[in-house]
């Protein structure tokens, strides 16, 4: 089992990765927007926008997106060094790190009309799986 939760919790780093990359990319290398933007407002309000809002909502799409890549690249690195070699303090801070980054997610979604709750689902349900698979196999002693 522990083999198991350690790669659902892979996917959603992988997952988590993807998207963050994705979304990085096209505003920092293809100089789009902020994708949260088309998201929560329509064309005509996007018009009336301050060219200082839009710059301020990519600065914040930037910084939030490069640092989820660099979580997901932590993430990654302790589950294949150290959770799948059953060390709980890999699962400790697997728990907190995570629960914690799924949590804000769900409250950052809520204050633009959960625009994103698809994905903030699929994440939640990859990290509960995941996080409980190991969990278990850690301390219900089934190591396989």
């Amino acid at each position: 089992m522990l083999k198991r939760g350690s790669i659902v919790l892979s996917i959603w780093s992988g997952i988590n990765f993807l998207l963050a990359a994705a979304i990085l990319s096209s505003v920092v290398i293809f100089n789009a927007n902020s994708p949260l933007l088309v998201m929560v407002f329509d064309k005509s309000e996007i018009a009336s926008l301050d060219a200082k809002v839009i710059a301020s909502l990519n600065a914040l799409t930037i910084l939030y997106n490069s640092c989820s890549v660099g979580l997901s690249v932590l993430v990654w690195l302790i589950i294949r060094k150290s959770l799948i070699a059953s060390q709980k303090w890999a699962f400790w801070v697997l728990l907190f790190v995570i629960g914690f980054v799924e949590v804000m997610a769900f409250i950052a979604s809520a204050e633009v009309g959960n625009v994103r709750w698809q994905v903030n689902v699929l994440q939640s349900v990859l990290y509960l799986v995941g996080i409980g698979l190991s969990g278990y196999s850690l301390f219900k002693g089934d190591k396989k």
